[in-house]
């Protein structure tokens, strides 16, 4: 698997999303490519429909219709919006594919080795993210919103609470969470096309289809490499079992079926047709990059300054290891340092996998699934001051 993920960025001369890159990738790809483009177009119409629908409502009603919703049901909500139960109707729908067993396979590897999960998301799944022209919306609300270190909490608790064994059951925090940013998303896209900041002549719509499958990608599939890059040992069938629950968050968060993967095979004919494309590093690619590897100590709560700088020339070590020279040196980081210590901690880990009594006590600690449930953040405020008010 990880030898088919190659240098994916700078493949090509043309700026992405050009009349010439799109040329190339039709020659190459076909039909598969006219499909991404259109969805690059394509936001999420229930949740489109139903942030503007709130938008009528007395202030912050609407946002306390969609949590009693969440969780008493929409039965429970005394003459619901059509938007409301339009909605409801989609996501209490569990399609005949959901298999809880299957989904809950990959649970006891990846959560007890958090801290290669948290790894990978930060040293190489979400560097993919911030690649152009996906990180566009970061530039209008992202950033603004949180600080680095707050977004990427946020992004840890919810993956965490994926991987949590039911964490998708109707009434779980994963499920909630999973329409809460929903809803946040469709927020995010109102807020941008009504700036007058996004250019109308884009190609692309903020918080795109394409974009949020691509997402399920990064958040799924790229996690399982970069453990994997870390000495981590995940079996087919845990990486069957991650897909399958990926492929439900596509659910949850409206993305049209055809777009999400659902094989292997999928998922490298999406990252082909997408790299091909688009995704390439530009200024606030790196800009991203760099905020997120030297947050870390905030979000680890490192406060000693000499440890904090080590922990993060670590980090671009462990990043550009797992990236490659190519991207690396695109994202601006340091050239490779540490590359005893970054191979020290590969084998370490891979150990660790192997004979987990091995382990000292000191690192268990930091390990399990508590102290990312713990470090992640599950905090709606900006979000519930945004929709009501205070």
């Amino acid at each position: 698997m990880d030898n088919r993920i190659k240098v994916l960025s700078g493949a090509s001369p043309f700026p992405p999303l050009s009349p010439k890159r799109l040329e190339a990738a039709k020659a190459k790809y076909g039909s598969a490519v006219d499909q991404y483009m259109e969805h690059l177009s394509l936001g999420d119409p229930l949740a489109d429909q139903l942030t503007a629908c709130f938008d009528r409502q007395a202030h912050g009603k609407g946002f306390h219709l969609l949590v009693q919703a969440l969780d008493q049901g929409i039965e429970s909500v005394p003459d619901p919006p059509a938007e409301l139960v339009a909605l409801f109707r989609q996501i209490d729908y569990v399609p005949s594919w959901v298999d809880w067993e299957r989904m809950n396979i990959a649970s006891r590897n990846v959560l007890q080795n958090g801290w290669l999960l948290a790894m990978a998301l930060a040293a190489y799944a979400v560097p993919h993210t911030y690649l152009a022209t996906g990180n566009k919306p970061l530039k209008h609300t992202g950033a603004l919103l949180y600080s680095t270190a707050k977004r990427y909490a946020l992004t840890t608790r919810f993956v965490t609470e994926v991987f949590l064994p039911g964490g998708l059951h109707r009434h779980a925090d994963g499920f909630k969470n999973a329409i809460f940013t929903r809803i946040m998303h469709a927020r995010a896209r109102q807020q941008i096309l009504n700036s007058g900041t996004w250019d109308p002549a884009s190609v692309e719509l903020p918080l795109n289809q394409a974009h949020m499958a691509m997402g399920l990608v990064f958040f799924g599939y790229f996690v399982v490499v970069g453990m994997r890059r870390l000495g981590g040992n995940v079996t087919q069938a845990d990486l069957d079992s991650i897909m399958l629950t990926w492929r439900y968050v596509g659910h949850l968060f409206g993305i049209n079926p055809d777009m999400v993967p659902v094989t292997e095979e999928d998922i490298h004919n999406l990252i082909d047709v997408a790299f091909s494309l688009e995704f390439d590093p530009d200024d606030t690619s790196r800009q991203l990059c760099r905020a997120l590897i030297e947050s870390a100590p905030a979000f680890t709560h490192i406060e000693d300054e000499r440890t904090a700088r080590l922990f993060v020339k670590l980090l671009y070590g462990m990043s550009r290891r797992m990236l490659g020279d190519q991207l690396a040196d695109q994202l601006g980081y340091p050239k490779q340092k540490h590359r005893v210590l970054c191979n020290t901690w590969i084998a370490l880990a891979w150990l660790f996998g192997k004979v987990p009594a091995l382990m000292p006590r000191a690192l268990r600690s930091t390990i399990g699934i508590e102290f990312w449930l713990t470090r992640g953040a599950y905090d709606l405020g900006p979000y519930v001051s945004a929709e009501t008010g205070r």
